[in-house]
């Protein structure tokens, strides 16, 4: 299975600078030279600066119309580079890693989804985006919502990663962002090394397609990971994946419509009843009520490692808050910027012109 990382802005170059750490084709595309610069795994041939005509390579303030008309000048130049990496063999996949609240990420990666949907037909186009803090104020909330909506046209999943999980560690800022980058990248490389690869029982790509080809809704994926000599029961850790503390998104699994599940480790541990009890659990609980699954048995391995993903979701509270929040900022906005117009409109009403106070001043 072939997947191509396409970071955009600096939350997305940053996660995808980690997926060429582990051997991923990644390419970086950003308005600012200074966070390109920054990049320590991603070639230098493989950086696009976009946009430099329109802010002189220093990035666009969090500003998505910016970001969105920096994609569009410059996709010609990145659509060439996409291109040139794609080369003879498909890709099945393009992950396009982003900030959903920033500039360059929440404006330009609706641009170019789009335009990968349209040059590569049969390939999937998946979004993983971090949603913003509550914290961080009305601009990233705003653009998130506007972005959700912009994404959910064109994407065929988003995967919504809830930065407001930084909270819970406990750790610096620079650590829990990177803690956070990591599990993103831990998670999607974890899922994507066991496609196609000899098992009990095989996920191949087109299952992952499959589950991932839901409609511009939204997809979470869970994950837990144990010392083997420390599992008492397989079920437990498995269903462990999927609940809140395994999920980095805040969301109604119930109303699911697709899940996979890949379990790998030692033989000796992976026990076919518990396997299948905690698979007959999440087929109970999700919507679809369809669920691909795959078994690893590998002796070499001292842990086991699961992964879930679930997609097929529209009920969010992460993504509710958002929303709502943001229509609220919003209105409220809109509603001063209506009120500061009229204002003017009144007070300058009936004011003359020039011209009717000083009246054939230039004759002659």
């Amino acid at each position: 299975m072939r997947a191509l990382i396409i970071g955009i802005g600096q939350s997305g170059t940053k996660i995808a600078d980690l997926f060429a750490l582990v051997d991923f084709e990644a390419l970086a595309v950003n308005t600012s030279r200074g966070d390109l610069d920054y990049l320590k795994h991603i070639p230098s041939e493989r950086r696009i600066l976009v946009g430099e005509s329109l802010t002189g390579g220093k990035g666009v303030n969090a500003n998505p119309v910016l970001g969105r008309e920096a994609m569009k000048r410059d996709l010609p130049l990145v659509m060439r580079k996409i291109n040139s990496l794609v080369g003879y063999e498909d890709v099945d996949i393009f992950f396009l890693t982003f900030g959903f609240g920033g500039g360059t990420g929440a404006g330009g990666t609706p641009v170019l989804a789009e335009a990968l949907k349209e040059e590569y037909p049969e390939s999937l186009v998946v979004a993983i985006g971090a949603l913003p803090l509550r914290e961080e104020g009305i601009r990233p909330t705003i653009n998130a919502a506007i972005t959700i909506d912009k994404l959910s046209k064109v994407a065929d999943s988003i995967i919504a990663i809830d930065n407001n999980k930084l909270k819970e560690t406990g750790e610096d800022i620079t650590k829990a962002y990177e803690k956070i980058n990591y599990t993103i990248v831990e998670r999607i490389a974890s899922l994507l090394a066991l496609i196609d690869v000899p098992g009990e029982q095989t996920l191949d790509a087109s299952d992952l397609k499959f589950v991932l080809k839901a409609f511009g809704s939204f997809a979470t994926v869970g994950y837990a990971k144990a010392d083997a000599k420390k599992v008492k029961n397989l079920s437990k850790l498995i269903i462990k994946s999927f609940e809140p503390e395994g999920l980095y998104l805040e969301a109604n699994i119930e109303c699911a419509l697709y899940g996979l599940i890949a379990v790998h480790g030692p033989p000796e541990v992976l026990k076919a009843n518990e396997i299948f009890e905690a698979l007959d659990y999440l087929t109970r609980k999700i919507r679809g009520k369809q669920i691909f699954r795959g078994f690893y048995p590998d002796p070499r391995e001292r842990e086991i490692e699961v992964v879930t993903l679930l997609s097929g979701i529209y009920e969010s509270q992460s993504i509710e808050d958002i929303v709502i929040t943001a229509k609220r900022y919003a209105q409220s906005f809109m509603e001063a910027k209506k009120e500061a117009e009229n204002k003017k409109t009144q007070l300058l009403e009936g004011l003359p012109d020039f011209d009717d106070i000083y009246p054939g001043e230039v004759d002659g």
